[in-house]
């Protein structure tokens, strides 16, 4: 199952899992203009899955120059079942 958060609820996770991360907001929200974790924009917010926040952290994800994606173009969303 994925587990979605917005990016103040995913830095809050990780807050609260770790007080003395250095993963602010600021820092997720580079992370997914840059393309580094994929994500998807819902209305005004941005949906990050915390399973690609941590796989990034841990270094199983490697950085792809791949562009965040929109419900705009519904062939390339997460497919929530």
């Amino acid at each position: 199952m994925v587990r979605t958060r917005t990016i103040k609820e995913a830095a809050a996770y990780f807050r609260e899992e770790d007080p003395q991360t250095c993963l602010t907001e600021t820092a997720i929200r580079t992370l997914l203009r840059s393309g580094a974790v994929p994500s998807v924009k819902v209305g005004k917010k941005y949906l990050v899955s915390l399973e690609a926040l941590e796989g990034y952290l841990t270094g199983e994800i490697k950085h792809t120059k791949q562009r965040n994606i929109s419900c705009s173009n519904p062939s390339n969303v997460w497919q929530i079942k």
